[in-house]
């Protein structure tokens, strides 16, 4: 399994109530992917800290290489831009299901 993993630093002038619509929108929009297993999110409120984190769950990494090109994947990009000021994206194979001969 391979792991996308998105985290942003949501604006100041960005509500919760539009983060929380956007990442729904964004997850209905990735869900549907071939190869996507899950889609989580989740909003740190903390006042110091307005991050949101983004994870996709797919299946290997010809999923990932889909993902990366598929017009859904285009779309939810954007729309998380719009909330962003930055962000850092990384995608990894899951440690614990790597075989032990590796």
């Amino acid at each position: 399994m391979i792991r996308h993993e998105v985290i942003l630093r949501i604006k100041p002038e960005v509500t919760r109530e539009i983060i929380d619509r956007t990442l729904g929108e964004v997850r209905e929009l990735l869900i549907s992917i071939t190869g996507v297993e899950r889609v989580l999110y989740g909003v740190n409120n903390a006042p110091a800290y307005r991050h949101v984190m983004l994870v996709v769950e797919l299946t290997d990494e010809a999923a990932l290489q889909r993902f990366a090109r598929h017009p859904q994947h285009t779309r939810a990009v954007q729309r998380v831009n719009h909330l962003a000021e930055s962000s850092a994206v990384g995608s990894y194979l899951i440690g614990s299901e790597r075989p032990s001969n590796q």
